[in-house]
């Protein structure tokens, strides 16, 4: 490399790559950061081709393919107002039966998805397969839904996992969900993953009834006593990956409701049995 001056010029000679940088006011062109990422990138998309989250096909960017993502069953309206049911048709009070005839505790249930054979294959791996990765794609299918029920000062809280069943799969699938729906809010949202707790270990609800599933869970939950101050007269959002029943989200907000005296309990899920 060699300086030297052409006419009212700086130059930099690089005979190696056989070019003069000229300079005036402004310094040597240089590669930004950005621009080594963005090729960095493009290096991993050769050597590594994104995949369709479900089937594996080539797909351009991180998520689904085409064929695939039109499989997903979305819930779309009509719907209840309260529990948020799927509905054959709209109604003049936008509420299922169930929710006509008996006020619900929850102010709002949404959910993204029925659960079916084709969405079972995200939350599956997701949430007993150690599949952390599809944590960026199911966060982006809820972020409309949550960006619609948030708001500033809301609490955000995911259904807790017992300590047992915490230690066996190592994380909390809902929580996972809330910390990045509430790190990329764009409301000032309040993500609080400790102060409800599930004490008591409950069984597996598959195939267990109505009835059996609130069985199940009554009295499992607690709140930390010296956080109930933050809960009273507060919004919260509960988030959890799959809704069957609503047992368990019906119990969480009881307390919430009762005990924490919270303003209000809606919840928010990625998938729906129906």
């Amino acid at each position: 490399i060699s300086l030297g001056l052409v006419g009212s010029e700086m130059c930099i000679r690089d005979s190696f790559y056989t070019r003069i940088w000229c300079m005036r006011k402004s310094p040597p062109p240089r590669i930004l950061p950005g621009s080594i990422n963005q090729l960095f990138r493009y290096g991993l998309d050769i050597l590594l081709p994104n995949g369709c989250a479900l089937c594996a096909e080539h797909v351009a960017a991180r998520g689904l393919c085409s064929d695939c993502w039109l499989g997903l069953t979305h819930i779309s309206a009509p719907f209840c107002a309260r529990c948020g049911r799927p509905l054959a048709h709209a109604l003049p009070e936008s509420l299922c039966g169930k929710c006509h005839i008996k006020d619900p505790i929850l102010t709002q249930v949404r959910s993204v998805l029925i659960y079916d054979d084709v969405s079972k294959g995200l939350i599956l791996p997701f949430k007993h397969g150690d599949r952390l990765s599809l944590t960026p794609l199911l966060v982006q299918l809820l972020r409309p839904l949550f960006d619609a029920m948030a708001s500033d000062g809301m609490i955000i809280m995911p259904v807790p996992l017992h300590k047992a069943r915490y230690f066996s799969r190592r994380y909390n699938q809902s929580a996972e969900l809330a910390r990045n729906l509430s790190a990329s809010s764009r409301h000032n949202v309040h993500f609080t993953p400790n102060i409800l707790l599930r004490h008591r270990n409950t069984r597996s609800m598959g195939g267990l009834t109505s009835k059996k599933r609130l069985q199940n869970v009554s009295g499992a939950f607690l709140l930390k006593h010296d956080s109930l101050d933050a809960l009273n007269g507060k919004n919260i959002l509960l988030i959890d990956d799959v809704l069957t029943t609503g047992a368990t989200m019906e119990s969480c907000a009881r307390l919430l409701m009762t005990r924490g005296k919270a303003a209000s309990v809606s919840a928010l899920v990625l998938l729906r049995v129906m």
